[in-house]
């Protein structure tokens, strides 16, 4: 059977809110004070009558089931599309929004008590969880119809290039007696540093869209890096993206830019080896995450390099393929269910939680709240409580999974902040040309660890920040490779 012509449509809209707003992404509470750059959601439709898929990308931390769903109710009644094949992506900038409740302070809240908490002055324009629910459903119906709407007969083609932008966050130190631990942005420069604990990903994979008179008319690139350079403080910022997608259409044209995150679980953008030279108690305060922290680096050099680089290697790889154009390829999209075990913590793990937490709480009463120290030392005994609340109901995790054949490359999306590791295995081993790794898409199932940083502890692989471990990692792959394969048969 032919394969048919290739629909493809384009939206783009900004997502900046125009008062202030709850941010999303650290430990501590945090409303912008003001904007340094938007942040956008993008769209992109590719459908040929028989095959569809709709893949929209977000400048937040991480996307919520919450309002998912509701846009996926809103745009049933657009003729032809099919909701279940539409994905929803995160770029992971810690400088947006989550766009709905603050989980983090509702967590706190109900297992803490709110009359001992950290008292917050909210300003009295601050957009509500309701309202911002309501601004980001209809911003996101709006791309989604119009990127639907907006179908042309094009093509499209593809690039894997390479580009520093991801470095391993991890390292380890030693510990003596053999011991060894990893910390999270640990300090570099320590005499018992030894070396990073997992291996790094520089590779960017691009696909490109083009119209029937090849003229290009977008990029989806994606990037194995959260966008968290500017992180630590109380701005909106699209982070690296914001330059990286300047520089990409200084070069390439007025074009549309779909930014991915990639499997990033154990990346940063910023090199901690330099890094830590000059900032010693810096990245100290960093790891602790209890407050804003002003590092001895310049943030906008730093994500102005970054989209530099990000554009070069999207330019490098225009060159190659704007002479592989296809406007009537395989195409396939299996959307999967999977089911993994969630982490469990013991009956003991979760009894020793609820003893730290009244030691602490002691100390506190309604005319002496917690600080914001005080209340992010209390993360993790949280975590574990949540946790055994969450097992007293089902012990396992549930979503679903895109995967997506267009030619000889092939998407697969997860809601983990998933180790490079796995993104490895999984790009290595299947049959696709060219893999491209969709994390934190469809939900949010916090860090997906490997055996090693379980081992090494440190945030990111604690049951207070990850649903599931590193058996759930394997399962994981090895499902994801079957799956790809099958679309290769």
């Amino acid at each position: 059977m032919n394969n048919k012509q290739l629909q493809i449509g384009w939206a783009s809209t900004s997502i900046t809110p125009d008062r202030p707003i709850v941010l999303h992404g650290q430990l501590y509470h945090r409303i912008s004070s003001y904007v340094h750059d938007p942040i956008t959601a993008t769209a992109l439709v590719v459908e040929n009558g028989d095959e569809q898929f709709t893949m929209v990308s977000l400048d937040v931390a991480s996307v919520s089931l919450d309002y998912i769903e509701r846009v996926l109710n809103t745009v049933s009644d657009i003729k032809g599309l099919d909701p279940g094949k539409i994905t929803f992506s995160a770029t992971h900038t810690h400088n947006s929004s989550r766009f709905t409740d603050d989980p983090h302070r509702e967590l706190f809240e109900k297992n803490i008590g709110g009359d001992v908490l950290q008292k917050i002055q909210e300003p009295e324009n601050l957009m509500t969880a309701e309202e911002s629910r309501n601004f980001i459903h209809d911003k996101l119906v709006s791309i989604i119809r119009d990127a639907w709407e907006n179908r042309k007969p094009g093509g499209i083609s593809y690039a894997s290039d390479y580009a520093a932008i991801g470095f391993n966050r991890r390292p380890v130190f030693d510990l003596g007696e053999g011991k060894t631990e990893s910390k999270m942005y640990g300090v570099c420069s320590q005499d018992n540093f030894l070396r990073f604990e997992g291996t790094v990903d520089h590779s960017i994979d691009m696909l490109y869209t083009w119209d029937l008179e090849r003229n290009l008319t977008g990029v989806l690139v994606d990037v194995p890096a959260p966008s968290q350079v500017r992180e630590l403080h109380y701005f909106i910022s699209a982070d690296y993206w914001g330059p990286a997608r300047n520089y990409i259409r200084d070069r390439l044209g007025n074009i549309n830019v779909l930014s991915i995150c990639g499997a990033a679980g154990d990346q940063n953008p910023l090199d901690l080896v330099r890094l830590s030279k000059t900032n010693v108690q810096e990245l100290k305060d960093w790891n602790a995450q209890a407050g804003e922290v002003f590092r001895n680096f310049d943030m906008e050099n730093e994500c102005s390099d970054i989209g530099e680089r990000i554009a070069e290697a999207v330019s490098r790889g225009c060159r190659k393929a704007k002479n592989r154009i296809q406007t009537r390829p395989v195409f396939r999209h299996s959307v999967i269910d999977i089911t993994l075990p969630i982490r469990k913590v013991t009956e003991q793990d979760y009894l020793e939680a609820l003893n730290i937490i009244e030691e602490k709480r002691s100390h506190f009463s309604p005319d002496c709240p917690m600080s914001s120290a005080d209340q992010v030392s209390l993360f993790e005994p949280v975590g574990i409580i949540n946790r055994w609340k969450q097992l007293q109901k089902s012990s396992n995790y549930s979503f679903k999974s895109n995967i997506i054949r267009l030619g000889d490359i092939t998407v697969a999306t997860n809601p983990f902040e998933l180790f490079v590791e796995y993104s490895l295995r999984i790009r290595a081993r299947t049959k696709a040309e060219q893999v491209f790794i969709f994390q934190l898409t469809n939900g949010s199932g916090g860090y997906l660890p490997t055996e090693a940083a379980i081992a090494g502890g440190s945030y990111s692989s604690k049951p207070a920040s990850t649903v599931v471990g590193p058996d759930s990692g394997v399962k994981l792959t090895e499902r994801l490779i079957a799956e790809i394969d099958k679309l290769w048969q």
